[in-house]
């Protein structure tokens, strides 16, 4: 599954890695006969192992066995807004959409179970709770054990990272100016695509 990857667009993989780990609800595709499988969940980076993910899906799904006997690739978006054409300096200029993404090309997944998967659940807790929060300590073992039952944890490891962020790099300086002003006056997730159309600004200046 390549990523359409123009030159202006192109990240270094540990761009990739990085995004991954700050947006970490991914898509999951696995081939699959007739039709992929697809699903939505949580990925996170394996603390003990560089360059694998870790995540799981129910039991009752059967993307959580196919992705055990064949490769995967996960997507992860990161920030993303509408373009307006009224935003740049030049003219003659068209809508747009800018965008983050990263895609991680994995081999077939390997299953984890027992504490394994009991330290998959926690660290999942921890990142999204905080220290002082909820964790899997608070279920009485035997439903946790119920619980785990339910559900397949899985390692993937990474083959190959791809990174695009189209940030309006292939534009004037002057375009990518008026572009980041706009965003910036606009709602949350604009100002943080401006943000992010800054570093880029910033890191061409400076190379």
């Amino acid at each position: 599954m390549p990523l359409y990857q123009p030159p202006a667009f192109a990240s270094p993989p540990d761009t990739a890695s990085t995004l991954a780990s700050q947006h970490p609800f991914a898509t999951l595709i696995t081939p699959g006969g007739d039709t992929p499988w697809i699903s939505h969940l949580v990925l996170l980076p394996d603390p003990g192992q560089p360059d694998c993910l870790l995540g799981h899906l129910a039991a009752a799904n059967g993307h959580s066995q196919a992705l055990l006997h064949a490769p995967s690739v996960a997507i992860f978006q990161g920030e993303h807004g509408y373009i307006s054409p009224r935003w740049y300096h030049s003219s003659g200029m068209v809508p747009t959409w800018n965008y983050r993404v990263a895609h991680a090309h994995c081999s077939p997944a390997e299953q984890i179970s027992g504490d394994e998967l009991y330290t998959l659940l926690a660290q999942l807790s921890a990142r999204f709770e905080g220290p002082d929060g909820w964790s899997p300590q608070a279920v009485p073992a035997h439903a946790m054990a119920a619980m785990q039952r339910a559900i397949v944890g899985f390692r993937l490891h990474v083959t190959q990272w791809q990174c695009k962020e189209k940030l309006s790099q292939n534009r004037s300086l002057a375009d990518r100016r008026g572009v980041i002003a706009a965003l910036a006056s606009g709602g949350p997730d604009d100002q943080q695509l401006a943000a992010c159309m800054q570093a880029a600004l910033d890191s061409d200046s400076a190379s």
